[in-house]
């Protein structure tokens, strides 16, 4: 007998310490036992209790011939697996199906284990059907405030571009997690985006996380801001030279107010946007935005007045200087005519008017091409924001009939003096002809 069966012959032998033969044909002591197999299950992170369709776990282990065919109950006297004893000394390849009350496959779950000793197998089951593995993910914010503080309602999740999936942010903190879909074991893309309560996004996180067959991994994803804002600040221009641009005092502003795409007001003392000072808008979704800045003199009159918009970028805040321009004031009153008598808006059928001013030198419209609506019965309205200038008054209706009535050409021009402001009783008349 040559010198390698020999040895193998001898690690045959050898029941109780055993050997590993290697390929230098050299044979060391290196002790295999038989054990005892625990496997202990979950089912897609579940316990036995949390689902009763589970009538038992069958168990499949080629070449070894199992008590009761390999089927088992579920749960045994608390404990949720089964031991399996005296497996000799070795590496084993084993299948687990879930079953139901009518032997339907609920769960399942594959591996290897090796004995070398009593061993234990945790598995994880995964719903028949559907990839093998998933991944239980949480979230962080930067200084790992809470939800509230971060002013975050959901958070949407997706993996590899899937769809997306929406969870109250309360379920990712605190030590919660949210489950992942069921994926494929390996590498994959998450995103997160976390918004507040009008659906705005204000923090984002794209990340790689990895799954593992037969076990749950877990993911802490940290969310960076998205959200962006604009620092504003201010000065006004003088009312006879633009070019000369004035602080608070000189100007004649106590106040300010800003508004945003048309939102609430905020109002800021004069001096916290100048002289350096800045206000900060509040948060704001990348991509673009309209601002309006009101100032007012100490008797709350309007005295300048800026309007623009501003784009701002994930993550940063946009610096804008406003450079105010003064502001004056007209009114505005109305009658309409059809073949040469008067009528009023309920004989002309008509609801509303659309009043509009175009400057006489630059052929621009305050109010773009519909002009600002008012009740027909609203006269006089008087404007207190507009630049001075000279400006044709144009206005235009529409009876209930389909009627149209407009005003003259160049028949009413008005001048806009920088903080003057005609009163209601002084309104112009504009004539609208049918």
């Amino acid at each position: 007998m040559n010198s390698r069966l020999l040895v193998a012959f001898l690690c045959l032998a050898a029941v109780s310490t055993g050997c590993v033969i290697h390929d230098d044909d050299c044979c060391y002591e290196e002790p295999i036992y038989p054990g005892d197999v625990t496997f202990r299950w979950t089912f897609d992170g579940f316990r036995c209790s949390d689902d009763p369709d589970i009538k038992g776990v069958n168990i499949t282990i080629p070449g070894e011939s199992l008590a009761n065919g390999g089927r088992y109950p579920c749960q045994a006297n608390g404990f949720d697996g089964i031991v399996l004893r005296r497996f000799a000394p070795g590496i084993y390849s084993f299948n687990l199906e879930a079953v139901s009350y009518d032997n339907e496959v609920l769960y399942e779950a594959s591996g290897t284990f090796t004995v070398n000793g009593d061993v234990t197998v945790d598995i994880d089951l995964t719903p028949a059907g559907l990839p093998p593995s998933y991944a239980y993910v949480s979230w962080l914010f930067p200084g790992n405030i809470t939800c509230g503080q971060a002013g975050v309602a959901t958070v949407d999740a997706r993996v590899d571009g899937g769809s997306w999936a929406t969870f109250d942010c309360a379920r990712g903190q605190n030590g919660n997690s949210i489950q992942s879909p069921h994926l494929d074991p390996g590498s994959h893309y998450l995103e997160l985006a976390a918004r507040d309560s009008q659906g705005r996004t204000l923090y984002t996180h794209g990340g790689q996380l990895t799954t593992t067959y037969g076990a749950p991994t877990s993911y802490t994803a940290t969310l960076r801001s998205s959200s962006a804002g604009a620092l504003i600040s201010w000065k006004f221009q003088d009312t006879v030279n633009s070019n000369v641009l004035l602080g608070c005092g000189a100007a004649g502003v106590t106040r300010v107010e800003a508004i945003i795409d048309g939102g609430n007001k905020a109002t800021f003392d004069c001096s916290a946007g100048s002289n350096g000072g800045s206000v900060s808008s509040p948060t704001l979704q990348p991509g673009t935005h309209d601002l309006q800045l009101l100032a007012f003199n100490s008797a709350g009159r309007p005295w300048y007045f800026f309007s623009r918009q501003f784009s701002v970028s994930a993550g940063s805040d946009t610096n804008l200087e406003a450079s105010m321009w003064p502001v004056g004031g007209t009114a505005i009153k109305w009658e309409l005519r059809s073949g040469g008598s008067a009528q009023n808006c309920a004989q002309a059928g008509i609801t509303s008017v659309a009043i509009n001013f175009r400057d006489v030198f630059t052929g621009e419209r305050v109010y773009g091409i519909a002009g600002d609506s008012h009740g027909c019965n609203d006269a006089p309205v008087v404007y207190e924001f507009l630049k001075p200038g000279r400006y044709e008054v144009e206005m235009y209706a529409r009876s209930s009939t389909g009627a149209e009535y407009f005003s003259v050409d160049n028949a009413v021009i008005t001048d806009v003096v920088a903080h003057s402001f005609p009163s209601a009783s002084s309104a112009l008349l504009v004539t609208m002809i049918r």
